[in-house]
Parts: C-alpha cells; structure tokens; sequence
C-alpha cells in the first residue's frame, strides 16, 4: 500500500477485515493507518456521517477502492 499517497484528496472507500466500510476524502496515507475526511460509516441501506477526521489502523484494512466522486 505503499503508492497510495498519490490519491490523496480522492474519495476512497476503505473497506475493513470485519466486513464494514467507510467513505470519505483520503488526507492521508501513514505507514500504520489512513486518514479520511468527510467519512461517512456505510451500513447497509445508508451512511453515517462521522465527526472530525476518521483513522483506520493499516492492520484492519482488508481493500480499498478509490471511486469517483
């Protein structure tokens, strides 16, 4: 997940080891979690804005996909 950094500012969708998935503005990519903005908690008929910037430990990511926003 190295090259990563280079979609920052693009919207994201992180999805996790635990079957859930967030979306938001990737602000950045550190060598142990991503930091989103703007993230929003996706349930299964609709989303959850989350509060303040949204940090998500490396280690729990299972994919990601960058998505056009």
């Amino acid at each position: 997940m190295r090259g990563l950094r280079r979609f920052r500012r693009h919207t994201v969708v992180i999805h996790t080891k635990d079957d859930r998935s967030l979306r938001g503005v990737l602000v950045d990519a550190y060598s142990d979690c991503f930091a989103l903005a703007h993230a929003q908690y996706l349930e299964e008929a609709t989303a959850v804005d989350l509060d303040g910037r949204a940090v998500v430990p490396r280690e729990n990511v299972a994919w990601l996909q960058v998505v056009e926003s």
